[in-house]
């Protein structure tokens, strides 16, 4: 049970990502996107994020934080090199999304 949950949230807290990243590069009239729902993000979070600066670099925050929390407690299995690689990919994304 725990896992599914570490597996949805982490699915909202990407479709959010990839929203935010869309409109950051994106130039639409109507930057709306469509998004999975927010269960598990309390309304403080919420406002933190639409306060946010950058509101991706927040969400990859939160999105690593999760990863590891989920680690330490042994939701997540994985071995170190897997992780550090996960991590170098999310990080490459942001190198890519904020050279556009």
């Amino acid at each position: 049970e725990e896992v599914e949950k570490f597996k949805q949230f982490l699915t909202r807290l990407m479709s959010l990502l990839y929203c935010s990243a869309l409109q950051q590069v994106c130039d639409l009239e109507d930057d709306s996107l469509e998004i999975l729902e927010m269960t598990g993000v309390d309304a403080k979070s919420i406002m933190h994020l639409r306060g946010s600066p950058d509101r991706c670099e927040t969400l990859l925050q939160w999105v690593q934080r999760l990863i590891m929390e989920s680690h330490t407690k042994g939701i997540l299995e994985a071995p170190p090199p897997i992780l550090s690689r996960a991590f170098q990919e999310l990080s490459r994304g942001m190198v890519n999304l904020n050279n556009v």
